[in-house]
């Protein structure tokens, strides 16, 4: 795993713990590193979680603040 797409691909399989442990220590490493990627998979554990409580509210403030200051920062169009 070298770019942030293949990080990115890997976790749903971290969250679930389906990788080995090699490959959970590259992950962590990678999002203790970069901003985007951690910001990602905060999104992800969020969902997750919210879908498992079958919990149909508001998306939390924080994580909303954070998705728009993400997208701001890494999907411009010029």
């Amino acid at each position: 795993m070298k770019k942030c797409k293949d990080f990115c691909d890997r976790l749903s399989d971290y969250l679930d713990k389906e990788l080995g442990e090699n490959e959970c220590i590259l992950i962590e490493e990678h999002l203790d590193n970069c901003g985007p990627c951690s910001l990602i998979f905060e999104g992800l554990k969020t969902t997750v979680l919210v879908c498992s409580k079958g919990i149909s509210d508001e998306v939390p403030e924080e994580v909303r603040a954070r998705l728009k200051q993400f997208l701001r920062n890494n999907c411009r169009t010029d």
